[in-house]
């Protein structure tokens, strides 16, 4: 396997009137390149970057020496050539005082909800994603590679830029959606079942449906019917394609939503917030948000009025 090369050139901005990094309480206000998507820099600052969530998806490459990261309440210890995901709305923090370098990519994928097996990946991506070669050696390379050449189209800002990225992007979590699920099937399914495929549309469909249904009443007994299973059946399928309890990931789903909409409206009273989000009472909100973001809705809440910063 090849090792990450060490990067020496100026990265510049394809545009001139570049770029302002802005944080009202914890959201970043991204600033795509214009009539853009997306926006990618070689970073070598030594300051880092509070506490704070965007609607992209972030991807940070590093380059030189080690960068120290802070998401979704754990730490992450990048190493040169180290591959980190962060999906969109996740709390996070750059930590500084590091000499060093690394790509950072943020890119809205607003777009790709529209794929119907899209939502298969949310399992995957419940938290930061670490890529390293020692982690993950049979997609590693090709992760690594496909990144570096998104940076270079990007730097390059030639012909169709944008849509060559999406294209790599796409392949990215393909590969990643992939090897995923090649695995899931080699420690739990048979190599010669030829359910392979079933299992794996009906699991598709389901998180769609879940994703359509999350903030209604559901049950186990509601969702295994809807695909056909008895609720024990379906209950080791479920953990066995997203490594966690079909309640667990309800939970993990509607809290998501829940940060979504604490951060979109401050005012919004948190009872009214645990009902939108499929929550029957206060109790059981605040005790399955305290177990996903380890603090109360309310302590989340007042981490996003803190001071506004500006860089």
């Amino acid at each position: 396997m090849d090792s990450p090369m060490k990067f020496t050139p100026h990265y510049e901005q394809p545009v001139s009137n570049f770029i302002k990094r802005s944080l009202k309480g914890s959201q970043e206000y991204v600033d795509f390149i214009p009539k853009s998507h997306l926006r990618i820099w070689y970073n070598h600052q030594t300051e880092g970057y509070a506490n704070h969530y965007h609607n992209a998806l972030e991807i940070i490459i590093c380059v030189e020496n080690q960068y120290v990261i802070i998401a979704n309440n754990q730490t992450y210890l990048l190493n040169p050539g180290d591959i980190l995901i962060i999906p969109p709305f996740m709390l996070h923090e750059l930590r500084g005082n590091l000499l060093g370098s690394r790509f950072i990519f943020l890119i809205d994928i607003d777009m790709l909800r529209c794929f119907q097996d899209f939502k298969t990946l949310d399992p995957i991506f419940m938290s930061p994603f670490l890529c390293a070669a020692s982690s993950h050696s049979e997609i590693y390379q090709h992760i690594y590679d496909s990144l570096m050449k998104m940076a270079d189209i990007y730097f390059s800002h030639g012909v169709f830029w944008e849509t060559s990225i999406y294209v790599i992007l796409l392949n990215i979590l393909m590969n990643i959606g992939r090897h995923h699920y090649n695995q899931l099937r080699s420690e739990n399914i048979s190599p010669t079942d030829s359910r392979q495929h079933e299992y794996y549309t009906i699991f598709a469909n389901l998180l769609n449906y879940i994703d359509a249904h999350y903030t209604e009443n559901l049950t186990l007994e509601q969702v295994a019917d809807y695909i056909g299973f008895s609720k024990y059946h379906f209950s080791r399928l479920f953990k066995q394609h997203a490594h966690m309890t079909f309640h667990n990931y309800l939970c993990h789903k509607r809290i998501q939503a829940a940060q979504s909409l604490l951060t979109a409206n401050m005012t919004l009273p948190i009872t009214d917030i645990a009902f939108q989000t499929g929550f029957n009472n206060l109790t059981s909100f605040s005790r399955c948000f305290n177990k996903y973001a380890n603090c109360s809705p309310t302590e989340y809440r007042n981490k996003l009025l803190s001071e506004e910063i500006s860089y």
